[in-house]
Parts: C-alpha cells; structure tokens; sequence
C-alpha cells in the first residue's frame, strides 16, 4: 500500500507534471478562442479560454484522488500561472460543459429494446450517422419523428407547469393563497418553485438538439417559447 501512494505522488508531481505543462504550452502556441470550442448538442457554456479549459477538465479528475490531493494542488497552481489565471478566481470553477436531456423510455423498433436515453451525448463517431440517435443494444438508428414528437410534447408540459406553478414563501416555505400580491402573509417575498433561470436552460437545451439533429419543428417550437419570454 505504501509503495503504491509514494508511486502515485511520483506520477503526479513528476510525470503528469511534465506532460502537462508541455501540454499547456502547446494549446498556447496554437491560440484559440471561442471558436475553439465545438457546437455539440450539450453545450450550453460560453467558453473562451482551450488552455485554462483543458486544465479544470485535467484537474477536476486528478482531484478525485485524495491520496494526492496535495501534489495535484500544487500541480494547479502551476498550470494556473501558466495560463495567467489566479489559483482562487472564479474562472478556475469547473462545469460540466455538456448539459443534459434524459428521454425515458426510447423503444427500438428493431430489437425492441426500451431504455432511457440522453439526448445530448453524442451517438456515434461515425460520420456517415453522426446525426442519429442509436439503440445501444443493436445499433439501428431510433425513430426520429416519434423523438422530435416527444420532445416537442416534453416542452409544451414543462411550459404548462411553469405557467400553473403555485407561489412559495421564502421564510416559511408554505404556498401563497392570497393572489396579485408579491409578499406572503408574513410579509416576506414570494418565490417561484420552478425558477425562470430553470426553464429557459432545458428550453435552450432543446433548441440545441433540434439545430444539431436539424428537427424543425422542434426548432420553431423551441424559439417560440424564447421569443416569449423575451417580451
């Protein structure tokens, strides 16, 4: 046990150390911006910086790890400074770059196979079928119509619950009953149970699917409900 946590600690501050750093500098000398960074389905982040994104991404695994957690510290700091980012910033926060749509229970029509399904990973790395959803059991595409139908019906039933939420008082946590007013009968403000913020994330969600997977009438449904909220 011993001899694998001292070999662990050598791979981080020695070897990964290494790699690593040459790996930031090589991202550097490239440049790069935003567009950098590919439109996939899942993404939903404004990203801006390959290098410093590539070393949160390195980082938020190597941190897993508690038995090295003070050489990947030191490992940050100094892949931090060199990409001139301070250690404590806020831009040094990992997210999860991919966001995430599960669609329950996709039937295949091929192996009648039914799982639950995330829309936003991407299926295949084939070119050719890059654009399709696949059962994992068989590997014969999904029905994209039945997929756009769902979609669009899972954006009109989230909408309907937004509109019909009940209100909720900060303090007590207890749903209001007096309507047209901001304040709950103990004077304190009142707040949604779905949050405004909350939607418009699984609504742009949507929209991204139906651009990448060129669903129309997905797409047009989608911006309808953005132009909206925009008024």
């Amino acid at each position: 046990a011993e001899q694998l946590f001292a070999y662990k600690k050598k791979l981080v501050s020695k070897h990964f150390a290494s790699y690593l750093t040459r790996a930031v500098g090589e991202i550097i000398k490239d440049g790069g911006g935003p567009e950098s960074f590919p439109r996939l389905p899942g993404s939903h982040l404004r990203l801006s910086n390959p290098p410093l994104e590539f070393v949160k991404s390195v980082l938020v695994v190597l941190e897993l790890d508690g038995d090295v957690r003070h050489e990947v510290q030191i490992l940050k700091k100094s892949l931090l400074a060199q990409v001139g980012v301070q250690e404590y910033s806020s831009a040094t926060k990992w997210s999860n770059p991919c966001a995430s749509f599960v669609l329950p229970d996709v039937f295949c029509l091929e192996c009648n196979e039914s799982r639950d399904v995330d829309l936003c990973v991407l299926p295949s790395s084939d070119e050719e079928r890059e654009h399709d959803w696949e059962c994992y059991e068989c590997g014969n595409p999904y029905d994209r119509e039945d997929i756009e139908r769902r979609l669009i019906d899972a954006l009109h039933k989230k909408c309907t619950r937004y509109q019909i939420q009940d209100l909720r008082c900060t303090k007590t946590e207890k749903v209001a009953t007096r309507a047209m007013t901001k304040l709950s009968e103990c004077s304190a403000p009142l707040k949604l149970d779905i949050p405004r913020r909350e939607l418009l994330s699984q609504v742009y969600t949507l929209r991204n699917l139906a651009k990448y997977y060129d669903l129309e009438w997905l797409l047009e449904s989608a911006n309808s409900v953005l132009r909206n909220f925009s008024h």
